[in-house]
C-alpha cells in the first residue's frame, strides 16, 4: 500500500539566525534524513522517537503537508507527488491525518455535522441528504452514539475523547486509503486514551487502511501496532514486529526508549539517551 523510499526533508538556516550563528552559515537541519519503510494494507507501522527525532514530519511529508528535499512516496505503486500535482483532492480523498491536538484541529464555530461532513462537500458532494446520512454513520462507527445528540454540539461542549472521536471520523468520512495519526492520544486522559487505540486499531483492520501511527508512548505501541520503527536524528535505526524489538531490541537507542517507560520501583536509576546528555525520565 505505502512504499517510502529514502524520504528527506532538509531546513536550511534562517537569515536570523545565521545573523547571530555566522559560523554556522550554510549548515542545515536534518530533519528527516533517509527515511524508508513500507505499510501494508490493513497494518499499522508505529513510528517511535523522542521529541524532535523527525517524527511528525515525516507524517506531514506523507500527507503532502511539506515537500521532500528527496525521496519517494509511493501509494498503491502511484508516486503520490505526481497524484498531488494531478489532482490534490483525488489525492486526499485517499490520502488523511489524524492530528495530536483535538482541541485546536477543530474550528470552533462549526458544529459536529458541519465539521465531519465539510470534507465531503469539499469534495463536490451537494446532496445534503446523503451528507448527513454519511455522517450519522461515521459518528456511530467511531462511537458516538446516538449520533443524532451530537449533530448540533461545538467542540467546546465536547470531552477530550469525543473531540478526538469528531477528529478521527472527520479523516475516516472520505474512505483514505492511507491514514496518519501524528500522537493521536498524548493529551487524551489515560482512562480514554485506550478506547481511542482500540477504535484505531479495529478501524485499520475493518476498512483495510494502512496506517503510520506516530507517539513517543511505547506503553501503547503493543496495542494498536504490528511493526514498529525506531526513529532517532532523522533516521530509522531498528524496525521489526512490534514484540520482537520491544523484546529482544538490537540498538542501544530502542534498548534506551524502553528502559524509560515508566517504573513504579522508585530505586530504577536512568542513564542519558545514546549520543547525548539528555537523561532518561
Amino acid at each position: 500500500m505505502i512504499d517510502v523510499r529514502n524520504l528527506t526533508k532538509h531546513y536550511a538556516a534562517s537569515a536570523g539566525l545565521r545573523s547571530l550563528l555566522p559560523g554556522r552559515r550554510g549548515e542545515v537541519t536534518r530533519a528527516v534524513d533517509g527515511v524508508s519503510f513500507r505499510i501494508g494494507a490493513g497494518e499499522v507501522l508505529g513510528l517511535v522517537g523522542e521529541s524532535g527525532s523527525g517524527k511528525s514530519t515525516t507524517g506531514r511529508l506523507l500527507v503532502g503537508l511539506e515537500t521532500p528535499s528527496a525521496g519517494t512516496i509511493l501509494i498503491e505503486g502511484i508516486d503520490s507527488a505526481a497524484a498531488r500535482a494531478r489532482d490534490k483532492k483525488a489525492f486526499h480523498r485517499q490520502v488523511q491525518m489524524i492530528f495530536q491536538d483535538p482541541y485546536g484541529a477543530l474550528n470552533p464555530q462549526h458544529t459536529v455535522e458541519e465539521l465531519v461532513g465539510r470534507p465531503l462537500f469539499y469534495q463536490g458532494v451537494r446532496d445534503r441528504v446523503a451528507i448527513a446520512k454519511s455522517v450519522r454513520a461515521v459518528l456511530a462507527e467511531v462511537g458516538l452514539n446516538p449520533a443524532d445528540s451530537y449533530l448540533d454540539q461545538h467542540p467546546h461542549q465536547l470531552s477530550g475523547g469525543q473531540r478526538q472521536r469528531v477528529c478521527i471520523a472527520r479523516a475516516i468520512i472520505l474512505e483514505p486509503r492511507f491514514l496518519v495519526a501524528d500522537e493521536p492520544v498524548s493529551m487524551l486522559d489515560v482512562s480514554i486514551k485506550w478506547d481511542i487505540v482500540r477504535l484505531l486499531k479495529r478501524l485499520a483492520r475493518q476498512r483495510g487502511i494502512a496506517m503510520l501511527y506516530i507517539t513517543h508512548d511505547l506503553a501503547t505501541v503493543g496495542a494498536v501496532c504490528d511493526r514498529l520503527a525506531i526513529m532517532h536524528r532523522g533516521r530509522i535505526v531498528e524496525t521489526g514486529p512490534v514484540e520482537e524489538v520491544l523484546s529482544a531490541p538490537s540498538d542501544a537507542y530502542t534498548r534506551a526508549l524502553i528502559a524509560a517507560i515508566p517504573s513504579a520501583d522508585p530505586d530504577v536509576v536512568r542513564g542519558p539517551l545514546p549520543g547525548t546528555t539528555q537523561a532518561v525520565v
